[in-house]
């Protein structure tokens, strides 16, 4: 078995004619965090995944286009549960702003 995921997994993109994204796996698990928040709790969530509501905050949920289009369109029940209720807000974290 071949040790080496990622440069698998890159030479896999590349045959398929794409391109790699950066921090491939740490983009992957973003997105991934992202999308089960939005259909399940984020206790849940990082249980399932291994981390806490702080670190999925601070490292890995993100804001979608998606997000931003059901703003625009005023569409208040459609938010997910467990972020009607966040544990604690992201700047309470001690968040840093990207750099």
């Amino acid at each position: 078995m071949n040790a080496h995921l990622r440069t698998t997994f890159e030479k896999i993109i590349r045959r398929a004619g794409l391109a790699a994204w950066p921090r491939l796996f740490h983009n992957l698990r973003a997105s991934c965090e992202t999308d089960l928040v939005q259909h399940h709790p984020i206790q849940v969530v990082c249980s399932w995944l291994g981390n806490t509501p702080a670190v999925a905050l601070r490292h890995y949920l993100q804001v979608r286009d998606e997000d931003f289009e059901r703003a625009l369109r005023g569409v208040e029940d459609s938010a997910a549960p467990a972020l009607r209720n966040p544990v604690r807000p992201a700047t309470a974290l001690g968040r840093r702003e990207a750099s």
